[in-house]
């Protein structure tokens, strides 16, 4: 598989995570030192901030990702992604409807086995 193609699998590999509801996995996509800068929320950093963040969230709701990458950039061991998302929940509990869309942009960085790995998260919803 080329590089291209394994970035793409590793920001698949997130939402799918996501949809399915596994924290775990989730976490497991993502660089140790990964900085989130999500919109209206304090910039995070590190595995346990993301899963603080997303545990919680996958405890009450069922998510359902649609995403668009509508470009790649690399730079050596490093990469951006951007990407159009609509991600839609569901209260477990109170079958609510929620969710967002907007625009991500996503930056990977390759570890020492050759695998991509989230290492910037920053989105802007519409």
């Amino acid at each position: 598989m080329n590089e291209l193609n394994k970035i793409k699998s590793a920001f698949e590999q997130f939402n799918i995570a996501l949809d399915k509801g596994d924290i775990d996995a989730l976490a497991a996509t993502c660089d140790p030192d990964v900085v989130i800068c999500n919109e209206h929320q304090p910039t995070t950093v590190g595995v346990q901030a993301l899963r603080d963040k997303y545990g919680p969230r996958m405890e009450v709701a069922d998510f359902k990702s649609k995403t668009d990458i509508t470009d790649i950039k690399m730079f050596g061991d490093f990469a951006i992604v951007v990407a159009n998302f609509d991600v839609q929940t569901i209260n477990k509990t109170t079958q609510e409807q929620g969710g967002g869309k907007g625009r991500v942009v996503i930056g990977y960085r390759r570890d020492a086995q050759g695998n991509w790995k989230m290492a910037l998260d920053v989105d802007n919803n519409d």
